[in-house]
């Protein structure tokens, strides 16, 4: 199937995920009216968030088994149930139990969209625009929790708190619509076997440490004993993972070096995210005494500065890759969060407000390049257990972030408030004390990034250095293509390259940096087209003769040419093949008629080639019975 005819499916799994992900913060600024309406205490009403996170990473974590098990059509319409019967059970809900327990359904269909959204990227989305696809679901990720605070202000001051649960029902009724038509079955299923004791350590183990962090700073005793129990049962679900032929989740991406790494990158990103989206609403309002909407507005600002760096970040992943992007990104959000830490003592709205902005825009440059440089690396048949592994990471995240922040927050006011300092500046004191433990976070994130993205994550032991120096086997190149690559540096010259094209034979060469990652392609055609003046128009003798003479001297400008660096002339925007890849997708990329020949990479290594050549010998093997080696001599 043309992938080209799986955008508007990408579309519509977009929206799911921005609805999903609206409804996460829809109850904040409902709480005080909920707590009203049935004599509830804060810790327990608090539960309608907390708990919605915990239950969204339980069906994260499942996901991969899912994904394996259903089909994407058959899943995309059992989260749209559950969201819609969850929020209409919610505008009816007489009780607060019943409430909780519908919120809780809604979980279920947002732990479902947002990893599936991630998915139908993976295996819709060319590779090399895989950080511009990853950023667009970024956006929705980060856009529909920023958006909510300030419509369901809207409703809760005009409508009441109940009408917040409305836009949701009719959000994904519509999208349910326009999806019986859009949404496809692109992947492969299998009966496959849910480990059910692997799911209740993972709801136990999630619940138990979430809850001893948030209680830590209340009451020591309950919340170290929390957070015991809580890495024990995480630890025992890792061990029972590793013992099982069909695990919940496959953890063996992990194994891989430059996946485990980007991993707490995207951790810190989402911990700065959904934190800041807590800390800042309670520093306007309890500092800068401004209303809920006007908090909401506020915030606002920064999430849309965000979904624009967001995407300016993933077409620079596509185009340079992580360096220097991840450690900008990550050094930015670190700037941001101490200046908000220092000014805010002072009661001052446009210097946090200037710093949130800055906080943000950091996010958005490395929130889906620090996914895209983990999911990347990984085969095709681990894209799925990659991302289960990715969103169960941000779900923790964003479970984990605002506890702990809160936390240190709420201590500091306590502490505060006790050596009698005014509510106002209490509050300011616990807003910067939380800030600043998250810059510290950030400038952890910051030193990581560097060394992931310049150094390179392999070489943390001797077995990871050795297999990141060879690229791994590319199975495209069992079957078609020559894995000896030949290659020019992107310092070399264009002597060298045509030198190189004369001794190997081959009308064009792969260019690559250091790394031995492609950053271009030159060919025998780029040199005459420089010759005759740059144009891409069909060339007879007559044609180049002229445009030649028009130009003046050759024998003076050839010389020139030949000592320009390579890259002036190569091709820069590289079709490449991933080494997984089918030959459908060989024979895409060598569809187009400008394009003879692409490289083959693995692990974002130069692995081999396939040219148009290599296409037509495979053929004539495999489906016109013709022996290699005539079919060599034939094409």
């Amino acid at each position: 199937m043309n992938k080209k005819n799986l955008l508007p499916m990408l579309a519509v799994l977009y929206a799911s995920a921005f609805v999903a992900a609206f409804n996460e913060n829809i109850v904040n600024v409902a709480l005080v009216d909920i707590i009203a309406a049935f004599s509830v205490d804060s810790s327990l009403a608090q539960w309608l968030v907390t708990g919605y996170m915990i239950v969204t990473a339980i069906i994260v974590a499942c996901m991969a088994y899912l994904s394996r098990r259903f089909s994407v059509r058959t899943l995309f319409f059992a989260g749209s149930a559950f969201l819609v019967i969850g929020s209409a059970a919610c505008l009816v809900a007489p009780t607060f139990p019943l409430l909780l327990a519908f919120r809780l359904l809604q979980a279920v269909g947002t732990g479902i969209f947002i990893p599936l959204m991630m998915t139908a990227v993976l295996a819709i989305a060319p590779k090399q625009k895989l950080g511009t696809f990853l950023s667009v679901g970024s956006c929705c990720i980060t856009l529909g929790p920023a958006f909510a605070p300030v419509i369901s202000g809207l409703m809760v001051t005009y409508l009441g708190w109940r009408s917040i649960f409305f836009l949701p029902t009719v959000a994904i009724a519509v999208i349910v619509v326009v999806g019986a038509f859009a949404v496809k079955s692109i992947l492969d299923t299998e009966r496959t076997v849910l480990d059910a004791p692997s799911v209740a350590l993972a709801a136990i183990g999630l619940t138990a440490f979430v809850y001893g962090l948030s209680s830590f700073t209340s009451d020591v005793f309950v919340g170290f004993t929390g957070l015991i129990a809580g890495a024990a049962t995480i630890a025992a679900f890792v061990l029972r993972q590793r013992k099982l032929d069909e695990p919940l989740i496959d953890l063996s991406p992990l194994v891989n070096p430059r996946f485990a790494l980007a991993c707490p990158l995207v951790i810190v990103a989402m911990m700065t995210t959904f934190s800041m989206s807590v800390l800042l609403p309670l520093y306007y309002q309890g500092s800068l005494e401004a209303t809920a909407l006007v908090s909401g507005l506020l915030i606002l600002v920064p999430v849309l500065v965000n979904s624009v760096t967001a995407i300016f970040g993933g077409r620079v992943m596509d185009k340079i890759g992580a360096w220097p992007l991840l450690p900008t990104g990550f050094g930015i959000i670190a700037i941001g969060q101490v200046a908000i830490a220092f000014v805010s003592m002072n009661a001052a709205l446009v210097p946090v407000l200037v710093g949130s902005v800055l906080v943000y825009a950091g996010v958005g440059l490395v929130f889906a390049p620090s996914q895209t440089a983990g999911l990347a690396s990984l085969t095709r048949s681990q894209n799925g257990n990659g991302v289960t592994i990715m969103n169960l990471f941000v779900q923790i995240a964003a479970c984990v972030g605002p506890a702990l922040f809160v936390g240190i927050y709420s201590t500091r006011v306590g502490a505060e408030s006790q050596a009698g300092a005014a509510s106002t500046l209490a509050q300011a004191a616990g807003f910067s004390s939380a800030v600043f433990a998250a810059a510290v976070c950030a400038i952890i994130g910051f030193l990581v990034a560097v060394y992931y993205a310049h150094k390179g994550a392999p070489g943390l032991t001797e077995d990871m250095a050795d297999s990141a120096e060879t690229p791994r086997a590319a199975p495209i190149l069992s079957l078609i293509g020559k894995s000896d690559a030949y290659r020019v540096a992107n310092t070399a010259t264009v002597l060298e390259a045509i030198d190189t094209m004369v001794k190997t034979q081959t009308g064009g060469v792969p260019v690559v940096d250091a790394r031995d990652a492609v950053v271009g392609f030159i060919t025998d055609g780029d040199v005459m087209r420089y010759l005759t003046g740059g144009e891409r128009k069909r060339m007879d003798p007559l044609y180049a003769y002229l445009s030649i003479a028009e130009r003046g001297d050759l024998a003076e400008r050839v010389p020139d040419l030949l000592k320009a660096n390579v890259m002036e002339l190569a091709t820069k925007k590289v079709v490449c093949i991933e080494a997984d890849a089918s030959v459908e997708d060989v024979c895409l990329a060598l569809s187009d008629p400008h394009i003879k020949k692409v490289p083959v990479v693995s692990g974002g290594k130069l692995a081999g080639t396939v040219s148009r050549s290599d296409l037509v010998r495979y053929f004539l093997a495999e489906f016109a019975g013709l022996p290699k080696r005539v079919a060599s001599d034939a094409a």
